[in-house]
């Protein structure tokens, strides 16, 4: 995997705040672009939790620990993993997180002193020689649907808002075929009842007699994802879009996943080839990069829709 939900102790961010080494760390290695994304826990809405965590700001918000704290909660919730969390008996976040680990385990759980759970660390911990706190930005994958689930897994599973899958070839049998097993993957294991829209871009291809044969419109590969399915997305709702570049727009040519909590590139993109001896090279985006796609297919929109179903 190449995202994973952080229960966060509000007392360790605290102790982050008040230092410039952390305070420094934790800007870099949290958040959007990275691989530690904070869970909403113990709150279900990112509002709650943004004011559950100001609760445990530092008593001086005018201090420099208590404008760093504010700045931190601020960059945190900009992409926050939401968890329909259980209601608990106990308000003691050692307590309570130990038994909603219990009942959905989280990635990591980073308190201020070491709890109950077998993901656990603490601040003396976090760096010791393989602990889970250090996670890849780049990964070597097999080139089938389980090697390239294996690093979007968490990106698509935890997302409830967006799952946009760019790829030039994505009408390929090859790419239908692992948007089918994409879909099948998302309903196991979820945190929250809310279900992400599913939209695919891939680019048109003109047929000719030396090219062979063009891209197909947006409803038939729909129908083509749709089939295997019989029909059933299990509440989710999915969009596919035929695109053309446009006079002066970039070039259609990157493959990559972007949910609200980041995305991941790849070489061959989606196509995989199912066979075990082909690998590819997964990355993290950064959180630039990231934005960029985001804003050249979901905000700006800048290329031509050809088709779309």
């Amino acid at each position: 995997m190449m995202i994973y939900e952080y229960a966060l102790e509000p007392t360790v961010l605290a102790a982050w705040a008040s230092n410039d080494r952390d305070y420094a760390e934790f800007l870099r290695e949290y958040g959007l672009g990275t691989p530690r994304l904070v869970s909403s826990f113990p709150k279900k809405k990112v509002s709650k939790l943004r004011s559950y965590l100001l609760q445990h700001s530092p008593q001086d918000t005018q201090s420099l620990s208590g404008r760093r704290y504010i700045e931190m909660v601020a960059k945190l919730t900009e992409s926050v993993v939401i968890r329909d969390v259980a209601d608990h008996k106990s308000s003691v976040w050692s307590e309570a997180v130990v038994s909603e680990d219990d009942r959905a385990p989280f990635g990591v759980i980073l308190s201020s002193s070491a709890i109950r759970a077998k993901n656990n660390i603490t601040p003396d911990s976090m760096y010791l020689q393989g602990t889970i706190w250090n996670h890849y930005n780049q990964l070597n994958i097999q080139r089938t649907n389980a090697g390239l689930l294996s690093v979007v897994g968490n990106l698509v599973r935890l997302s409830t808002k967006y799952i946009v899958i760019i790829d030039p070839f994505g009408w390929s049998d090859e790419a239908i075929g692992f948007v089918r097993c994409m879909i099948n993957s998302i309903l196991s294991n979820r945190l929250a009842d809310e279900l992400p829209k599913i939209i695919l871009f891939y680019k048109e291809k003109r047929g000719s007699k030396n090219a062979g044969s063009g891209s197909p419109a947006a409803d038939h590969v729909k129908d083509r994802v749709m089939k295997d399915l019989n029909g059933e997305l299990g509440g989710l709702q999915f969009e596919v879009f035929e695109l053309r570049e446009a006079a002066g727009s970039d070039v259609f040519h990157n493959r990559c996943i972007l949910t609200e909590h980041g995305g991941v590139l790849t070489g061959h993109g989606i196509g995989v080839s199912n066979n075990e001896a082909h690998t590819d090279e997964a990355i993290l985006m950064r959180a630039e990069i990231y934005q960029k796609k985001l804003l050249q297919f979901i905000e700006d929109k800048c290329f031509d829709i050809v088709s779309m179903a």
